[in-house]
């Protein structure tokens, strides 16, 4: 990973970027991507760099991320190739295989690629995007993965990108900030998903609330298949409100397979909330010092959670900054100043 001080000074150093990122956000709740992406934006605005979401539109380096240009729209290979080599994206040129663009000189901007886990691996079952991502991949100039998680468990899908570096997501402090401590009552667990795939851990929350003097929100979208139990479904909230819902609570619940950085683990490590995690993708990586694992003995484990919650909670709160969009978004531009020096210098020609 690169490291915080470094990119600090060469970011004193360097002009103000424009900077493509090439998905459409939306502020309505649509997983850990849009969220992301919507904040690093917000952020990079914040310290005057020029932000905007459309390829043909002059930049200095353009941002793909993993397989989607936004919400339930999946990237075409094909028109980041074109993007690349013309510095254009045009309706037709799907209609071209990508190699076509490679017979012109390069005259597009510099294009990093922020990797998302393996799809499989996440959801179980083999879609689309397990094809668009490494195809994807292959037009960049420089990649980001989200964890190290991420990095190995996509070298076994085969995708290896030359150059990267590893940036763990942030998110936004004046939405996901810590509340005053509760005090009282039984202990409060909240637990989120975009998502209903099973593997996001409904049934870990859902055994959960049955547990003596525990108590389990969750917002988002709870599976049919999976009965809740004593859960408290809250509905799907908006980043604010959902900030709220947090701040009432003692604790997060994490228990999904094979995530490589949950971006609701970051946003309650904002909030202060210590996490309740299962070991699996890169929620140790994420969590490990901030949290209790998940084990068989469910019970077991929520006591040493309320023992522990105060001070994980001081923790938490002593280490915030690393959660946070400006560490992140430092990161990045130190990363799109790599692709730019790359680009300038002929290497991604």
């Amino acid at each position: 990973m690169v490291g915080v001080a470094s990119v600090i000074e060469r970011k004193q150093l360097s002009s103000t970027m424009r900077i493509c990122i090439w998905f459409a956000v939306t502020d309505s709740p649509w997983g850990g991507g849009n969220s992301f992406l919507r904040s690093l934006a917000a952020e990079l605005r914040l310290q005057g760099h020029t932000v905007h979401h459309q390829p043909n539109e002059p930049a200095d380096v353009v941002v793909v991320n993993a397989f989607n240009k936004g919400p339930g729209k999946p990237m075409n290979p094909r028109q980041v190739a074109e993007l690349r080599q013309t510095g254009k994206v045009r309706w037709w040129a799907p209609s071209f295989p990508a190699d076509f663009w490679y017979r012109f000189s390069r005259r597009g901007s510099a294009i990093v690629h922020r990797i998302d886990g393996v799809a499989e691996f996440v959801r179980g079952f083999r879609t689309k995007a397990d094809d668009i991502q490494p195809a994807v991949n292959q037009h960049t100039d420089v990649s980001i993965f989200q964890s190290t998680y991420c990095r190995t468990s996509c070298a076994e899908a085969g995708i290896k990108p030359a150059v990267h570096t590893t940036i763990n997501n942030a998110t936004t402090a004046d939405v996901f900030y810590p509340g005053t401590p509760r005090t009282g009552g039984p202990l409060r667990l909240m637990g989120t998903s975009w998502s209903p795939n099973p593997r996001k851990g409904f049934a870990t929350l859902a055994a959960l609330s049955d547990l003596p003097d525990v108590e389990v929100w969750f917002a988002g979208q709870w599976p049919d298949q999976i009965d809740p139990c004593g859960v408290v479904n809250l509905g799907v909230h908006p980043a604010p409100k959902l900030a709220e819902a947090m701040r009432e609570c003692d604790a997060f619940v994490h228990a999904a397979t094979n995530e490589p950085c949950s971006n609701s683990i970051v946003e309650a490590l904002g909030c202060g909330l210590p996490v309740l995690y299962l070991d699996s993708g890169g929620n140790r990586e994420l969590t490990g010092d901030f949290g209790v694992e998940i084990t068989d003995d469910l019970a077991t484990n929520v006591d040493q959670l309320r023992a522990e919650k105060d001070q994980l909670r001081e923790k938490i709160l002593d280490h915030r900054a690393q959660f946070l969009m400006p560490r992140a978004a430092a990161q990045y531009l130190e990363t799109f100043q790599q692709a730019i020096d790359l680009v300038s210098a002929g290497s991604h020609v």
